[in-house]
């Protein structure tokens, strides 16, 4: 990963969205797609512990996400519309 990264954590309707955001331009090696600039891994939990077994990831979301704002408020409605697949069927 990139030199900046970030971590948030947001409750919604009784779970917890852990993203991890983190900046792509300079990695090593590695030719991100023209003009991405920000990347994120989101984790849906029942606790509100981070850890590292993230379920869904960057790679689905070709995306380009210019500002780490604009990367963090991706992974949040994605977070939020995986839970509300969970919940709707339990």
């Amino acid at each position: 990963m990139g030199e900046r990264t970030a971590w948030v954590s947001e409750e919604y309707r009784g779970m917890y969205i852990h993203v991890m955001t983190f900046w792509i331009v300079g990695i090593p090696g590695v030719r991100p797609p023209p003009g991405q600039k920000w990347g994120y891994v989101v984790e849906i939990r029942y606790t509100a512990e981070p850890d590292d077994d993230a379920i869904y990831g960057p790679a689905s979301d070709h995306s380009d996400y210019f500002t780490e704002a604009a990367a963090e408020q991706a992974a949040l409605h994605y977070g939020e519309r995986a839970i509300d697949v969970l919940l709707a069927l339990g």
